[in-house]
């Protein structure tokens, strides 16, 4: 299970969680979120990464062109996109080749509630043919990340499904809320899903990691 760590707003916790070798980790810069962090501050921490390539920039832009000019300016080019289009992320990564010599992988975070309807199966088909990577977090108010909910598990299973069977290469990213007490009582049902993504369910305070939560939820994986 690739595991990653989202939410990370200073140095002392991300020195910790790197030596746990998880996946990846987030920097949140969207200014709605209790853990946005400046450009300036993400290029601070991501110059302490050892791994480069663990990094993962969170956005929330205008539109594709600020997505690419974010990418650019930090040199982080694994992204998660809480907005945009499928068209808009078919977009970013043409025009990515023409900018870069690193391929782009974008995450797009889709927000889900109780159930699934045909408008959000449409949405899920339609990143899964565009994305690297789909997020499935709780949505509230309209938008993804941040309220510390979980999906109800058989619907984000339901999701998974319907991302694989559109395109068996997108990974599907389980995240709202996710602790130790509930992934260990739904630890069968995790085959369905590429990789967990902690954040508000391993925090102290927004912002603040408890790396011996971080640890304990790892260790469900060791075998």
């Amino acid at each position: 299970m690739k595991v990653k760590i989202c939410g990370i707003t200073n140095q002392k916790d991300l020195k910790k969680i790197e030596k746990l070798n998880v996946d990846k980790v987030g920097f949140i810069n969207i200014e709605r979120s209790k853990r946005n962090v400046s450009m300036n501050k993400i290029n601070e921490l991501e110059q302490e990464l050892t791994n480069k390539r663990s990094s993962t920039l969170v956005i929330e832009p205008s539109d594709a062109y600020d997505a690419i000019l974010k990418c650019n300016r930090l040199k982080i080019f694994n992204i998660q996109l809480h907005c945009l289009s499928s068209f808009d992320v078919k977009y970013i990564k043409w025009i990515n080749q023409y900018h870069n010599y690193e391929n782009i992988n974008i995450t797009r975070a889709i927000g889900l509630k109780d159930s699934i309807d045909d408008s959000k199966k449409k949405e899920l088909e339609a990143f899964a043919n565009r994305c690297d990577n789909i997020l499935l977090d709780y949505v509230k108010d309209g938008l993804t990340g941040g309220t510390n909910t979980q999906i109800p598990i058989d619907t984000a299973i339901e999701a998974s499904k319907i991302i694989k069977n559109a395109n068996k290469h997108t990974e599907v990213s389980l995240a709202g809320g996710l602790n130790y007490e509930y992934l260990e009582s739904i630890y069968d049902k995790l085959q369905y899903f590429d990789r967990i993504d902690l954040n508000s369910g391993v925090e102290f305070e927004a912002g603040r990691k408890d790396i011996k939560s971080i640890k304990k939820i790892l260790g469900l994986f060791d075998n």
